[in-house]
């Protein structure tokens, strides 16, 4: 019983994972269908794993336990999911434990994504060797965890640290999903950028409106050949990033932030960036809090999922 499989559910990708002693030695990825609920999911998700015991010539008997990673608010205590914001909307009913017990007899332990991703940084990638630690995902939206004292933030209503994304850092900006105003998310976020270019009065006139996909790619490709609403955005973006990253250094006391997310396949740019801003404005008179790109910014959380069944079952 040295293997555990791993499942982080994402709202496009579920990718699940074949590890063993925090090596992933086969992974497999899926679409998702979040709206169609988590129910009609899990179907195909047991074909894949069975696939995957069978190509690699395993038992059910030769594993530990499943880790899942959800993207919503999950008591990790009793492994069961309380709350999504628009997918997969029958989590919450959805018994995964009794799943996984029927199906492999496994036992199932289930954990917030950003958690679960951050574990898998602090044990295995760029947080190892550290006990302080904020985790952020830039991406479609923005999520975020934090370790104090090598342990995990989690809260009585398991929400603590997870909500960077939900920091305000302009109280005159724009209505967020959650319902708030000026959301680091609804300021510079995926989901948020085309609306902020269009946003621009010189939009019309800026070469980034030919783009198909208004995406961060575009941004950066556009901001380094001079567009000025480009840069405009861009530098919008930075310095909201950068207000929320000194937000959760005030509030944690990080010792390493470790940023990963679809927006950071620009991490050339933007980390330099970043850390210039940090230095120079985070009230931090013992030294200066270092950000670095996440070491698997594709599989953490495969990881992560490993190192939660093992260290569940200690």
């Amino acid at each position: 019983m040295n293997f555990t499989m791993a499942i982080d559910l994402g709202g496009t990708i579920i990718k699940i994972g074949l590890l063993k002693e925090g090596q992933l030695l086969d992974r497999k990825e899926v679409g998702a269908r979040a709206a169609s609920g988590l129910k009609t999911q899990l179907p195909e998700l047991e074909q894949v794993i069975d696939e995957m015991m069978l190509s690699n010539h395993l038992q059910k008997e030769d594993f530990m336990g499943i880790g899942f990673s959800f993207a919503g608010i999950v008591d990790s205590l009793n492994n069961r999911i309380l709350s999504t914001n628009q997918k997969y909307d029958d989590s919450p009913e959805t018994d995964l434990i009794g799943w996984a017990r029927e199906k492999w007899n496994w036992p199932l332990f289930a954990m917030n994504d950003a958690r679960m991703a951050l574990l898998g940084e602090w044990q295995y990638g760029a947080g190892k060797g550290f006990t302080e630690l904020v985790a952020i995902t830039l991406g479609t939206g923005i999520g975020s965890a934090v370790l104090i004292g090598g342990q995990l933030l989690i809260g009585k209503h398991f929400q603590a640290g997870n909500l960077g994304g939900h920091f305000v850092v302009n109280h005159h900006g724009t209505l967020c999903t959650c319902g708030n105003i000026g959301c680091l998310e609804a300021e510079a976020s995926t989901w948020r950028l085309p609306s902020l270019l269009k946003e621009y009065p010189e939009f019309d006139q800026s070469a980034i409106k030919n783009e198909e996909v208004l995406d961060f790619r575009a941004l950066f490709h556009h901001a380094g050949n001079n567009d000025r609403v480009a840069i405009k955005v861009l530098d919008h973006c930075l310095s909201a990033w950068a207000a929320g990253i000194i937000t959760m250094i005030h509030a944690f006391d990080p010792e390493l932030i470790i940023l990963s997310g679809g927006i950071m396949k620009s991490s050339s740019a933007i980390l330099p960036a970043l850390q210039k801003k940090v230095n120079q404005l985070a009230w931090t008179p013992w030294g200066k809090v270092k950000l670095v790109e996440a070491m698997f910014p594709d599989s953490a959380a495969l990881y992560g999922a490993d190192y939660l069944v093992r260290s569940s079952l200690k």
